[in-house]
């Protein structure tokens, strides 16, 4: 895979919340379609995120699969994400040996899960 994409109701909003606070990489926007790309900063899949268009497509904002961010020090990046008002749906979750995770959603409900890989893992 190289790229999900999701559906948001305001792109201006969407982009401020993926490129400020989230700190992903906008790779290509095209305005007049309300598209726009991001990668993160080691590459890896890319994030298509999309203007709601309800004439032409059943994709609503907020009805997404979960996609997965992984960060260096969960903690550390679920707190700065609290910082700049990005609401957690409960605490972190380890999956001991693994993995810890932590889900939120960005304005149009779509959810997310930030997660970090333990020793050992990939």
């Amino acid at each position: 895979m190289d790229m999900a994409w999701i559906s948001v109701k305001d792109p201006k909003k969407a982009k401020e919340f993926f490129r400020d606070i989230l700190g992903l990489q906008l790779r290509s926007e095209a305005e007049e379609y309300g598209w726009m790309e991001f990668v993160g900063k080691d590459g890896g899949a890319a994030l298509g995120v999309g203007k709601e268009c309800p004439d032409t497509s059943d994709v609503k904002a907020g009805q997404n699969s979960v996609m997965t961010m992984t960060v260096d020090d969960i903690e550390a990046f679920k707190k700065y994400l609290e910082s700049k008002g990005v609401k957690f749906f409960g605490d972190i979750i380890e999956v001991p040996g693994h993995v810890k995770m932590a889900l939120f959603a960005d304005n149009d409900g779509n959810k997310f899960q930030i997660v970090q890989v333990l020793d050992g893992h990939k």
